[in-house]
């Protein structure tokens, strides 16, 4: 079984066990990636540890670069603007773009190296960061690693 990604998982749950069943459920349901075995680290951060908002922000910092990474290979391929896009190339040109829009609206792939279960997104929304603050006990950071035994089949976004 190969190891195919590492998700860095923000919940919102009663508990640290709470949060993992969302996670979970979160994978079961999800069509856009399919993993054959999710292990969830024993490491739970709560949003009481100190090292919680430098952790959470390394993984905002981390899809920050990921995102940057398919626009600056996006723009490898000639593309420069909205004009542009009449004549992308389907195929490798066109798979670049729709993981950038995923990464935009908040579908997760297995490139996505944070993701937030509470707002469905890659990103962290100011109501959220306020949440977190109000009530630091409710929210938690699940790391994960998620195998495959067809890596090929596993994500429908994947390059």
């Amino acid at each position: 079984m190969d190891l195919l990604a590492r998700h860095m998982i923000l919940s919102e749950g009663e508990s640290s066990e709470a949060c993992k069943i969302q996670v979970m459920n979160f994978f079961e349901r999800t069509s856009l990636v399919r993993y054959d075995n999710i292990v969830i680290r024993d490491v739970i951060l709560s949003a009481r540890d100190a090292k919680f908002s430098e952790e959470l922000d390394r993984g905002l910092k981390r899809n920050q670069q990921t995102l940057h990474k398919f626009i600056d290979e996006l723009g490898e391929t000639g593309f420069e603007s909205r004009a542009d896009l009449v004549g992308l190339n389907q195929g490798y040109h066109s798979k670049i773009l729709h993981i950038i829009a995923h990464f935009l609206d908040g579908f997760i792939g297995i490139d996505s190296v944070f993701y937030n279960l509470v707002d469905d997104s890659h990103w962290l929304s100011a109501e959220t960061r306020d949440q977190i603050d109000q009530e630091p006990e409710r929210f938690n950071l699940l790391y994960l690693e998620c195998y495959s035994l067809t890596p090929r089949e596993a994500a429908l976004l994947h390059m």
